[in-house]
């Protein structure tokens, strides 16, 4: 019988990396899943490696524990070259995605954290893969709830927006979306998060080697545990220390203080410089060590032979923290903030205390003078492990095709779809178009091509041509005065008669699967919109040459950040018929381009839905003319700025500009001369100048491959 093959994606994980609650998660959970429930499983690591490298953790990980290991640079690209919108969170996500599409797993654990899950989980969504994979994504931290706990706004403005999405996205669209704490699931609701309908909490697994401890606090030293930040109160402790100080020195009595955890960011700097600021006058009370370079055993290890101090957990916000959860389980003494998830490991709040410095040096000093009483928990490892035993085997018995997974039936062929392709002076291109639609795989479609006014004889006759040749399949034709793009587009669709509704430009080109994809992807996902990735390709070289320039990767209906940056998708999308007449089609400006960017902030912001298909459909032809390279990009912006504006007071339209010029001004025209001198060099080298003349060659004696023309 064949075995259950189980996958954990993480950021974070126990060896390679330190000290991390997420790589503890996984690590237990990794164990758990070969020794209680005879899984096959394979780790896959996609964070730094801290500690020795990726070699000698495969061995470790395969030696010890029978885990595969694996590590996300050991993973193919799914483009080798420059992707516009992949940003570094974006590019590991469809890394990951590119491998395991290729696994037979039957169930991936993702974490929110960085949002590794993202474009897997967007492919199972849009019905493209995983149809018999179940994906699961657990709460941990997202970034937002980091930012919350360390009191810091975002820093990356454009790359906060769209990981805080991607996370949050992955939360939603999971198969099952797990959580530690009940709290998690309460503070993503609270901040305006949809979740799966599918969530379960489960506590993380802990396995100890050592006994439960049975000493009591002397009242000499005293242990901060935990990342040595903000947001775990490492300033909240420092203060803390500050207001007991008098008492100590009154009394005549030194504190052992230990600093156990990994340095972090805090309000002072580096912790050294907010210890040295917030301890320097209290020498004589306080004799303080900093352990910043402990693995997590030997962390443990350290609270086992000094468990006679008090452990202090002062965290402004924390999940179901494994430094509470361990301390807990040995038995030790350990004092911890009445925040986040950390009530639900208590049985009482005895040992709590509210993480402000007056609180804590009052439970400080109440710990030195009378002790500490005995733990009594509502956590235990034994009812974790039962609970996931219970989690493992719901999902082993369920049927994964009924779960968010849609085949293109025979009905569906059914389901019209307009292609609409305006066409002015394109007389080069649009055979090339043509052509790659009559090779679609699905056939339910009907083309509708409108000459927008065409002046040039070349490109008139042509469009005759084309006419004449397609006229078998019933295919559309219209000519009209000259209107412009939106203009065109919308009498296109006005003509059509199909269910759904395919933008494509007559000088770009469809892969072969690219409408039966696009039909697949809207009823799996039941979305009103979809956008895909593309290839683009040079202006003289055929779209069929398979030779890249470059590739875009759009990222979803991210409103707020498609302020900044057309992060929806480019005009190539599919949909709905009845939302696009709803909210007007296309503006017809004549004298500015982003139109499609413009349409798609408005269909969202009306409230319509849009996903994208993490999958290269089409082939976008880089011509350095092209309408919106040589209009101006500040009209243009101001152009799709029109729909979150239109209805909102001046002061709110001020605003928003202003922060458009925040996040895209200076640093962005760094950007766009960078690349505008990778593109010089490129075109300049001599193999580029080589293969343009190949082409050329080529075409003009009669030597052009079957695939690269359309005679």
């Amino acid at each position: 019988m064949r075995r259950y093959k189980a996958c954990i994606i993480t950021p974070d994980i126990v060896g390679p990396v330190k000290n991390g609650g997420i790589g503890t998660h996984c690590f237990y959970l990794a164990r758990f899943l070969v020794e209680q429930m005879s899984q096959d499983v394979t780790v896959v690591h996609t964070g730094s490696v801290e500690v020795e490298n990726i070699r000698f953790w495969r061995r470790y990980y395969k030696s010890k524990f029978n885990i595969q290991f694996i590590h996300e640079s050991e993973l193919p690209l799914m483009f080798n070259g420059e992707m516009r919108g992949g940003r570094w969170f974006l590019l590991r996500s469809q890394r990951i995605y590119n491998w395991l599409k290729e696994q037979d797993f039957d169930i991936c654990y993702f974490q929110d954290w960085h949002a590794n899950g993202f474009v897997s989980i967007q492919a199972k969504q849009t019905g493209q893969a995983f149809h018999n994979t179940i994906v699961t994504c657990m709460a941990h931290s997202s970034t937002e709830w980091i930012r919350e706990g360390m009191q810091l706004f975002p820093c990356y403005r454009l790359d906060d927006l769209t990981l805080d999405y991607m996370e949050r996205y992955c939360m939603q669209y999971a198969d099952y979306a797990l959580s530690p704490s009940e709290y998690m699931f309460k503070w993503a609701e609270s901040h305006d998060w949809t979740l799966s309908n599918n969530r379960v909490v489960l506590p993380y697994l802990f396995e100890s080697t050592q006994n439960p401890i049975k000493t009591s606090f002397t009242g000499e030293h005293i242990i901060f545990f935990g990342r040595l930040e903000t947001r775990k109160g490492f300033e909240v402790f420092l203060h803390a220390l500050q207001l007991l100080a008098p008492q100590l020195k009154q009394s005549k009595k030194t504190l052992k203080v230990s600093f156990l955890g990994k340095k972090g960011l805090t309000s002072y700097g580096s912790p050294e410089q907010a210890i040295k600021k917030c301890l320097k006058k209290y020498s004589d009370v306080y004799k303080y060590s900093i352990l910043n370079e402990m693995s997590h055993s030997q962390a443990l290890d350290f609270l086992v032979k000094n468990s006679s101090a008090l452990v202090v957990i002062p965290s402004l916000v924390d999940n179901l923290p494994y430094t509470v959860l361990e301390c807990v389980e040995l038995n030790l003494n350990v004092i911890a903030a009445k925040t986040g998830g950390i009530p639900e490991i208590f049985g009482d709040e005895s040992r709590l205390f509210t993480p402000i410095p007056k609180n804590l040096a009052s439970k400080l000093e109440e710990c030195i003078t009378h002790g500490i009483g005995p733990i009594t928990s509502k956590y235990s490892s034994e009812n974790s492990k039962f609970l996931w035993k219970e989690f493992c085997n719901t999902v082993a018995g369920t049927d994964v095709s009924k779960i968010n997974c849609t085949n293109l039936s025979s009905s569906n062929q059914e389901l019209l779809v307009s292609v609409c392709i305006p066409y002015y002076n394109y007389g080069e291109y649009l055979p090339h178009l043509l052509k790659s639609l009559d090779k679609q795989t699905y056939n339910n479609f009907e083309a509708v091509v409108v000459n927008d006014g065409s002046t040039d004889d070349f490109s008139r006759r042509v469009f005759a041509e084309m006419k004449e040749k397609y006229q078998h399949k019933n295919w559309l034709f219209v000519e009209k005065e000259n209107g412009g793009i939106g203009n065109t587009r919308n009498l296109a669709a006005s003509k059509s008669s199909g269910d759904y509704l395919v933008f494509m430009d007559a000088d770009n080109a469809a892969e072969p699967q690219m409408l039966e994809k696009m039909v697949k992807g809207i009823l799996s996902s039941k979305v009103d919109c979809l956008t895909c990735y593309f290839r683009a390709f040079d202006s003289e070289i055929s779209p069929f040459a398979k030779v890249y320039a470059y590739s875009y990767a759009p990222l979803g209906g991210c409103i707020e950040a498609g302020a900044y940056e057309n992060i929806f998708g480019d005009a190539n999308f599919i949909i709905k018929r009845e939302a696009f007449f709803n909210i007007g089609g296309f503006k017809e400006d004549r004298d500015t381009s982003y139109e499609d960017w413009e349409f798609l902030a408005r269909l969202t912001i009306s409230g319509y839905t849009l996903d994208v298909i993490p999958d290269f459909l089409f082939l976008y032809r880089h011509t350095e003319d092209g309408f919106s390279r040589t209009t101006s990009t500040y009209k243009n912006h101001h152009r799709v700025l029109r729909a979150y504006i239109e209805n909102a007071p001046f002061w709110t339209r001020r605003l928003l500009v202003n922060s458009v010029g925040c996040t895209t001004g200076i640093f962005s025209q760094v950007e766009l001369e960078r690349y505008k001198q990778r593109v010089e060099a490129m075109e300049t080298s001599k193999f580029w100048k080589m293969r343009k003349a190949w082409f050329k060659v080529k075409r003009a004696m009669g030597l052009t491959d079957e695939s690269e023309t359309w005679r």
